[in-house]
C-alpha cells in the first residue's frame, strides 16, 4: 500500500490544473466566450507592435519617465476598429476627431515622486512636435484620454501611474513606408521634457 502525503496530493492537483489551463480558457458556459487579451490576438497585437514606440527616460538611474506613442495610421486603426468589433460589439469608429489627420495615442508613466508631471498637454512640463515637409508643426489637439479600463482592451501598457493622451496634428494620415508607396515617408514625433527629448519614427 502507497501513502501519499496531502501536501503532495495538493501539488500534484496543482501541476494537473496549470497543465489543463489552455482547455479552460474558454467558458464553462456554451453560450458564454471569453474576450482574448491583446497577447492573445495575434492579428491586433500585430498592428499594435508595428505602430507603437515605446521609450525609457533615465536621470541617475532611475527611471524618470515611461513614454508609449502608438501611431493611428489607417492601417492601425482598421485593426483597431475590428477588435473593437470584437470586444464590445460595436462597430463605432473611434478615434473620430482624429479622421484622416495625423495622430497618436500616447501614454506617459511617470512613477513615484514624479507622477504629477505626466500630463502632456502641460506646455510648462513637456513639447510635443511632428515633423513635416514644411518643418515641424505643433498639435492642434492634445486631449487627455480618460477611462483607463475601457481602454486596456486595446492598450495593454497602461498603468495606475500613467495618463493616456490622444495627439492630433493637422495633416494629413497616412500608412508610414506602405509597401505600395514608391518613396517611403518615414512620420517623426518628437516629445521633450526638462530630462530628455524623444524622436519616435515609424
Amino acid at each position: 500500500m502507497v501513502l501519499v502525503r496531502p501536501r503532495l496530493v495538493r501539488a500534484l492537483t496543482l501541476v494537473v490544473s496549470l497543465l489543463t489551463l489552455p482547455a479552460c480558457l474558454s467558458s464553462v458556459e456554451s453560450d458564454v466566450t471569453i474576450t482574448p487579451s491583446v497577447k492573445d490576438d495575434a492579428v491586433y497585437q500585430d498592428a499594435l507592435k508595428k505602430s507603437t514606440r515605446e521609450r525609457t527616460i533615465y536621470k541617475d538611474f532611475e527611471t524618470v519617465a515611461i513614454v508609449h506613442a502608438t501611431y493611428l495610421s489607417p492601417e492601425f486603426r482598421a485593426a483597431f476598429a475590428d477588435r473593437l468589433n470584437r470586444v464590445f460589439k460595436r462597430g463605432e469608429v473611434q478615434f473620430d476627431e482624429a479622421k484622416d489627420r495625423a495622430a497618436f495615442f500616447v501614454s506617459v508613466e511617470v512613477p513615484g515622486i514624479w507622477f504629477d508631471r505626466n500630463d502632456l498637454a502641460d506646455t510648462h512640463l513637456w513639447s510635443v512636435m511632428m515633423e513635416t515637409e514644411q518643418g515641424p508643426v505643433k498639435p492642434v489637439v492634445i486631449k487627455r484620454i480618460r477611462d483607463k479600463e475601457r481602454w486596456r482592451p486595446f492598450f495593454s501598457h497602461l498603468t495606475e501611474w500613467s495618463g493616456e493622451f490622444l495627439v492630433i496634428f493637422d495633416t494629413p494620415s497616412i500608412n508610414a513606408n506602405s509597401d505600395q508607396m514608391v518613396v517611403k515617408t518615414p512620420v517623426k514625433l518628437m516629445i521633450a521634457n526638462a530630462e530628455a527629448q524623444l524622436n519616435l519614427v515609424w
